[in-house]
C-alpha cells in the first residue's frame, strides 16, 4: 500500500516533467517568411481596361495600426468599351501588411468598418475565378453608411478580402489564426499576412445598381489578383484551381 501511494505521489510530476519537455522538440521559431504578394499595383493604364491611381492611406488607418505597418493602396476605374456603356463606381485596393506584432497590424473588416461608420455588416464567402483559371475563395462582407446630414445620402458597400501568407492563401481570420498557430507550432516559422481587400460602393446619388458595382468589382479581382501574388511560393498551389485555399 505505501509502495503503491509513493507511485501514485511521484507519476503527477513526473507525467508534468515529460509534457515540458516536449517544447524542446518543438521547432524554434527563428524564421519570418514574407507574405507573397506584390505591394506593387499597376497603375496608369498598366492594367487592360482599367485606370489606375496611388491613393495615401487615411490618418485613421495609419493611427490604428502598429507604426511598422505597411500600406499598398490604388484606386481603379473600369474604362467604358462604348460611349453608351454605364459608368462603375470607383473600386479601392489595398493591401496591408502586418508588423512584428499580428495582432496590432492586421484587422478583419467586420472589426474596423463600424468604426467608420459602417452598420449591417453581412459576410459570406464566395469563390471568384481569376482571369488566369484560378478560383480562390474570398469573404464577400456588405455594409452601408447612413447619411450624415443634407446632401450626404446612405452609400452601401461591398468589400472583398483574403489573407495571404507566405504559402497560404485564406478568406477567414480564424482560418488564418489557425494556420498561423500550426506554422508556429508544428514547422518553426512565422508568416508575416498581408491583409488584401478589394471593395467599392453603390446606391444612394450615385445611380450605380448593386449588380454592376459588384460585376466590376469581381472583374477587377479576377484580372489584377493574378498579376500580384507569388504563385510559386504557394503551398499545394495547384489545389488553388480547385478553390481549395
Amino acid at each position: 500500500m505505501k509502495h503503491a501511494a509513493t507511485i501514485r505521489a511521484v507519476l503527477p510530476p513526473i507525467f508534468l516533467a515529460c509534457i515540458l519537455s516536449l517544447v524542446f522538440l518543438l521547432p524554434k521559431h527563428d524564421k519570418l517568411m514574407e507574405a507573397s504578394i506584390s505591394p506593387d499595383m499597376p497603375l496608369g493604364y498598366t492594367l487592360p481596361g482599367w485606370r489606375g491611381v496611388k491613393l495615401q492611406e487615411s490618418e485613421l488607418e495609419r493611427n490604428s495600426l502598429a507604426a511598422d505597418t505597411r500600406f499598398s493602396k490604388a484606386a481603379y476605374t473600369k474604362l467604358r468599351e462604348s460611349l453608351d456603356a454605364p459608368r462603375g463606381p470607383e473600386i479601392v485596393a489595398s493591401i496591408v501588411y502586418s508588423g512584428n506584432d499580428m495582432n496590432a497590424s492586421i484587422h478583419r473588416p467586420e472589426r474596423c468598418l463600424p468604426s467608420q461608420g459602417h452598420v449591417d455588416l453581412h459576410g459570406r464567402q464566395t469563390d471568384i475565378t481569376l482571369s488566369d483559371g484560378r478560383r480562390l475563395t474570398f469573404t464577400r462582407l456588405a455594409s452601408r453608411t447612413p447619411g450624415q446630414g443634407p446632401g450626404k445620402p446612405t452609400l452601401q458597400h461591398i468589400n472583398y478580402y483574403v489573407f495571404v501568407g507566405f504559402d497560404s492563401i485564406l478568406s477567414t481570420h480564424m482560418g488564418r489564426t489557425l494556420r498561423d498557430m500550426s506554422d508556429r507550432v508544428l514547422h518553426g516559422y512565422v508568416q508575416r499576412w498581408a491583409y488584401y481587400q478589394i471593395g467599392t460602393y453603390w446606391g444612394g446619388e450615385t445611380g450605380i445598381p448593386e449588380d454592376l458595382a459588384d460585376t466590376q468589382l469581381r472583374r477587377l479581382i479576377s484580372e489584377l489578383t493574378p498579376g500580384l501574388i507569388d504563385w510559386d511560393a504557394m503551398k499545394n498551389e495547384s489545389k488553388a484551381r480547385e478553390g481549395v485555399f
